[in-house]
């Protein structure tokens, strides 16, 4: 039977080129570890921009991420054409870690502790983040027509840990999940800064307003 020429207008790729066919093991290996290299650089990326983005948040140049990550800042712009892709990529790995601790919470025999541990976990690291209080700044938490995805998952998470608390009359049951983000957001927009320092004094006091203004009071007979 006749092998089908190429055409002119097709052609070969480098492993073709090279006698060796996609099923061939050394094809296999010289792939897998491409994806290996790639991946890896991927995660130190963002594991650099994570920290950097906390202490210093959107400001910070690209070149000094890249430098944290310890690699060429051309392989930072593979992955991730603009500063603002990867922040979205650091945002979207923070809603996913979120996501699973508020998950693992909603079945903790005290769903008043499990929602205000929540809560309070999120504006600590936001009073600690830049990173945390520019998502929030820049609404990047607050999107009401989520309909699928990260920040999907999160939202529903969320809610169920409200719902539980309010069930459990720990949390007043006249809020909603979006009311709660609101209020997230909201305080940490708050924080004043002396010199770049967040203000703790004033971030615990605003914390505790806000605190006892979610928990639920019996209403007077």
């Amino acid at each position: 039977m006749l092998k089908k020429e190429r055409t002119s207008g097709e052609t070969c790729n480098a492993g073709e080129a090279a006698g060796v066919r996609p099923n061939d093991p050394r094809f296999s290996d010289s792939e897998k570890a491409l994806r290996a290299d790639a991946k890896q650089n991927r995660e130190q990326i963002l594991q650099a921009a994570h920290k950097i983005f906390a202490e210093k948040g959107l400001a910070v140049p690209i070149s000094e991420i890249a430098r944290q990550a310890g690699i060429g800042i051309g392989t930072v712009y593979r992955h991730f054409p603009t500063k603002d892709a990867l922040f979205n990529a650091v945002n979207i790995s923070y809603k996913q870690e979120l996501t699973e601790e508020a998950r693992a919470l909603i079945t903790h025999p005290d769903p008043g502790k499990a929602f205000f541990d929540f809560f309070f976990r999120i504006m600590e690291e936001g009073f600690t983040s830049r990173a945390v209080r520019d998502a929030f700044r820049i609404g990047t938490f607050r999107v009401r027509t989520a309909t699928s995805g990260v920040l999907l998952d999160f939202q529903s998470a969320c809610a169920e840990l409200l719902t539980r608390a309010q069930q459990a009359k720990a949390v007043r049951e006249d809020i909603e999940v979006m009311d709660l983000i609101a209020l997230m957001s909201g305080l940490l927009m708050a924080i004043d800064e002396h010199e770049g320092v967040p203000n703790r004094n004033r971030f615990n006091q605003l914390l505790s307003i806000v605190c006892d203004g979610l928990r639920y009071k019996k209403q007077a007979l």
